[in-house]
Order: C-alpha cells, then structure tokens, then sequence
C-alpha cells in the first residue's frame, strides 16, 4: 500500500511539473463552463409576464392571480421598473394599467407598432372579464397547462445537460487515456521504467499504482459535472457504476499509447489520432438514425455514451446497466487481446 501511495504521489507532481498534464487537467473545466451556458434558465422554459403591482398603475389581484396559472408573474412598482425587466435579458411581457384609458396596456419586448397579435396577458384579461360578464355563457377558448397524461413520463432534464453530459464523460475518459500515456511516457524517458524493474514492485502494483491518480481525476470531475450541468439529482450509483467499468477504456487508451509512443510528442500525435477515430463513435451515436447505430457498435466509447444518456434522462434500469457495463468490458478485453504483444513489448 506504501508504494502505490508513493506513486501516486510521484504522478501527481510530474502532471503538475508538466505543462501538458496541467493544461489536460484544467481544460475539462472550462468544458463544462462553456456547457454550462447553454443550459436554459426557468426564465426560458415559460412565460415571463411582468406587472405593476403598486401605485395608479397597479394591476387588479384578481388578474395578477389569474397570469399566474400560466405564468410565472413578476410585480414590479412602477412602469419603469417594469419596462427595466423587459430591456434585459430573458423573455417577457408587461402589462400595467392606464388610468387615464381606463384599460389595461400589455408591452410586448422589442415589437412594432403595427404589432396586432394578442399578447398571453391580453388574451387572459380578456377572458378574465368576459366571465366576469358572462357567468353562465359557454368558455370560449380552454386553456390547458400541465404535462399531458400521454407524456407524464418525460424527463424534465435540459437535453443539452443529459447529451453533453454524456459527451463529457466520454471526453474524459479520452483525457484520462493521456494522462495515463503521458505517465508512462515520462517513466520511459527519465528511466524509472529501469528503476521499477530492479524493484519490489511487481507489473501489477506498477499499473494499480498508475491509475489511482487518473481515476480521482475522473471520479471529481464527474461530480463536478453533475453539480454544474444540474444533474446532482440523478442515480449518482448509477452513474459511477458506469464510470468505473468505462475507466477500463481510459486504461487502454492509456497503454496503448505509453507502448507505442517513445517520447513526449510522439504520445500527443498518437493521442491525437487515436481520440479522432473513437470520437467518431460519439458523433455517430448522436447523428445517426437508429437503424444505422450499429456502424459505432464497434466503439466501448458509443456504448458508454449511450447508458451515460439513459442514466441522465432517469430512464435506464439496472438490467440495461448490466448489459451495457458487459459489453464495455467485453470490447475493451477483446482489443486488449488483440494489441497485448504489442502493449507487452512497448512496456517490457
């Protein structure tokens, strides 16, 4: 246990020595700050309507409790207050009364004159007074709010968190597939390959202690992601269940290219290449039609990404999981058997 402690701690100083393991590390975040912004707001998901509550101006309660059924309501106390809220940024109506007309007046943002559409706050005023008129007469129009019954089952996750959630996730296991490279590429050119050879430590301890400082790295990023594409509430046993079997892929990834590679540069340009080619899996899972996705099949990152998804929309069961995690291992061995003499000679 001493020892794969003291490796770790020996990874964690080269990465941060290293340029490029410091910028591998960091640019994952801003990934996901860049994701983050094309998350939609509660502001975007429904009809903002800002109204003067106060003052000679002030909408009738009864109209303001009758917006709200279908919007989410505002007040503000005065008209400039109001026409403030609808300057920046977001969606929304106004409405206020004008004493002087005795009639109320809805703003709609950045309309013309000639604009003769009824805005939602003009058409609930009006219905409002015509029942208020006409208790008994027949409603004119039924307005419906709510999730129908045929989709009370949708996930009312943000599609851009749960698909680039997915991405992400799959990203970085190509991330963390360098960062391991890059160690092993590294113990190569300053020799301690040599030194570990003549020591207590056995093959295996040498790769357990390889991946535990990559595998911190993706076990916090993935919370990270979850916190910042507002994901927390999700199976968070699901989604590192998923996370642990695909670090199998990482692994790969990562003796792959510390075998072949014989310096620093040579590992990038690998890297490099090898992430285009799995990366196209990625795209294929979500830009080909279902009855074209078993061209990626070949590709543990497709599968990775497509349980991630399941997890995300709060949709998969642990039967998918188990049979997805199966495959991921499965594919991950047989190309691990297809290229061991290979990883074998590279690190001997």
């Amino acid at each position: 246990m001493k020892q794969l402690v003291q490796m770790f701690m020996f990874d964690l100083k080269t990465s941060m020595k290293s340029f490029m393991g410091g910028y591998i590390v960091i640019v994952p975040m801003f990934i996901l700050i860049i994701l983050r912004t094309f998350l939609p707001s509660v502001e975007s998901t429904s009809a903002n309507i800002a109204v003067v509550a106060n003052g000679p101006n002030a909408v009738d309660q009864e109209i303001i409790e009758a917006l709200d059924r279908f919007a989410d309501v505002m007040t503000y106390n005065s008209i400039e207050d109001m026409e403030r809220k609808l300057r920046g940024a977001g969606s929304a109506e106004g409405l206020y009364w004008d004493p002087a007309g005795e009639q109320y007046v809805s703003v709609l943002e950045r309309t013309m004159e000639s604009n003769e559409v009824f805005s939602i706050a003009a058409r609930v005023v009006r219905q409002h007074y015509y029942r208020k008129n006409n208790p008994d007469a027949p409603y004119i129009n039924q307005y419906t709010y709510g999730v129908p019954p045929e989709l009370s089952d949708r996930t009312k996750t943000s599609p851009v968190a749960t698909m680039g959630g997915s991405i992400f996730i799959a990203l970085m296991l190509i991330i963390i597939g360098f960062i391991i490279g890059l160690n092993i590429v590294n113990d190569k050119e300053e020799g301690t390959d040599n030194a570990i050879k003549v020591s207590p430590v056995s093959k295996a301890d040498y790769f357990i202690g390889k991946s535990i400082y990559p595998l911190l790295v993706m076990a916090l990023y993935t919370i990270i992601a979850l916190l910042i594409l507002k994901l927390i509430h999700v199976n968070i046993l699901q989604t590192y269940l998923i996370v642990v079997v695909s670090f199998t892929v990482a692994l790969l990834f990562g003796l792959v290219m510390g075998a072949i590679s014989k310096n620093e540069n040579e590992a990038i340009g690998f890297g490099k290449l090898l992430s285009m080619v799995v990366m196209l899996s990625i795209l294929g899972g979500t830009l080909l039609p279902d009855n074209w996705q078993w061209v990626v099949w070949w590709s543990p990152l497709y599968w990775v990404y497509d349980v991630l998804e399941e997890v995300f929309t709060e949709s998969a069961t642990w039967g998918f999981l188990g049979w997805n995690s199966a495959v991921i291992v499965g594919l991950t061995g047989v190309y691990f058997l297809l290229l061991r003499k290979k990883i074998v000679k590279g690190l001997s």
